[in-house]
């Protein structure tokens, strides 16, 4: 007992305590300084707004920060800059440490393309809720019509009539053209000799519609459906006048 007694109280013992002592002081002290070194407080950052900026612009700006800018996704919207940062995460005046990444939403350059999805004998109201909806920038446009009186006649896209499964980009300009019955006599108008994209706009100024059309067994190809000619009608014209929106059937042929 007594010789542990005078070895805790020797020299050597002090020794060994101071040792460890300086041994724990330097093990701290470079954990804390390894800590201080990854946390890299030097590197931090705040971030910039770039809210507004035309993408190029806010990545530059970014970049120049030592941060890393990411394109994450884009939204159209027809009345905002294309090109332009809508969002940014983290959000401006966020501390980061250099080479965080920043992920940017735009809009979108380019209109989204939309099939129009409407077909003639529609409700019109139903069709016109459907286009809107889409983005698509309506002009409505009656014509007498007494078979789709209240429905779709057709959609047009510069006097081109379009399809159920054509697609057009996000706020292309449509008309639709929606069928009334007019209480009224019109003349019939001569159609022979039109092809049949006249015959429809003739119809169509006299407020009469294109009924039931035929082609004859000598067109075999779309080129000759194309170019076919009315070669008759029915109602013909020496009925001189029909109510208005009365269809008129066509019946083509070759040239």
């Amino acid at each position: 007992m007594r010789e542990l007694l005078d070895f805790i109280l020797s020299k050597t013992m002090l020794k060994c305590l101071i040792g460890v002592g300086i041994a724990w002081v330097l093990i701290l002290g470079f954990t804390w300084l390894g800590l201080h070194l990854n946390s890299r407080p030097w590197s931090k950052r705040t971030v910039p707004s770039v809210e507004g900026l035309m993408k190029d612009s806010a990545m530059q700006v970014l970049n120049e920060l030592d941060l890393m800018p990411i394109h994450l996704d884009s939204v159209f919207n027809s009345s905002a800059v294309p090109g332009a940062v809508l969002e940014q995460s983290p959000a401006p005046g966020s501390n980061v440490k250099s080479g965080r990444p920043v992920y940017l939403t735009t809009y979108r350059v380019t209109p989204p393309d939309e099939k129009i999805g409407v077909e003639e004998g529609q409700d019109a109201r139903l069709a016109q809720s459907l286009l809107e909806r889409k983005g698509f920038r309506l002009t409505i446009k009656t014509e007498a019509n007494t078979e789709l009186n209240g429905k779709v006649v057709r959609v047009e896209n510069r006097g081109i009539s379009l399809a159920s499964d054509d697609r057009r980009q996000r706020g292309t300009a449509l008309t639709l053209v929606i069928g009334e019955v007019l209480d009224k006599q019109v003349r019939i108008p001569w159609l022979i000799g039109l092809n049949l994209a006249d015959a429809t706009q003739r119809l169509s100024k006299s407020s009469l519609s294109v009924g039931y059309v035929e082609y004859g067994d000598s067109l075999l190809t779309r080129n000759d459906t194309l170019r076919a000619l009315v070669v008759s009608q029915f109602p013909t014209s020496s009925a001189v006048f029909a109510k208005a929106g009365t269809a008129i059937d066509l019946f083509l042929e070759k040239p």
